[in-house]
């Protein structure tokens, strides 16, 4: 239902404009709906990806995860949300995508899925080197 840049060292405000040498965060959230949610069990295998839109950035596949997510079955609508940490050195200065991948997994083991399976994509994030001004 929703993916969020967020800057640590800026109060985790929302944001699309990142330093290079700070880590940021991408919260991820998402629900399942449906006659069958009281009865889901296993686990969400969730991982973020990076893709390069300007040709020059070099943080590019898997940049965090995957990580197992616990689904507890429950009456619809199943909320989930998870928050990966993306740290030096892996920020890297250029124009990027960020995609989420959410798939399911009866045992917890990412490589053991099933046909569920879902997917977050970010705005194009600004990762610079920035410059300090001065009066």
């Amino acid at each position: 239902t929703g993916m969020d840049m967020l800057d640590p060292p800026e109060s985790n405000g929302r944001t699309t404009v990142l330093e290079v040498d700070d880590e940021f965060d991408v919260k991820v959230s998402w629900q399942l709906t449906g006659a069958a949610t009281p009865v889901v069990g296993g686990a969400w295998i969730v991982s973020l990806y990076s893709s390069n839109m300007d040709g020059v950035g070099t943080m590019t596949g898997l940049i965090a995860g995957p990580v197992a997510i616990p689904i507890t079955g429950a009456v619809s609508p199943l909320k989930f949300e998870h928050t990966f940490k993306v740290a030096p050195p892996k920020p890297r200065e250029g124009l990027y995508k960020l995609t989420a991948t959410i798939n399911h997994s009866p045992t917890a083991d990412p490589t053991k899925l099933t046909e569920m399976f879902g997917f977050a994509e970010s705005t194009p994030v600004d990762i610079r080197n920035t410059v300090v001004e001065s009066n």
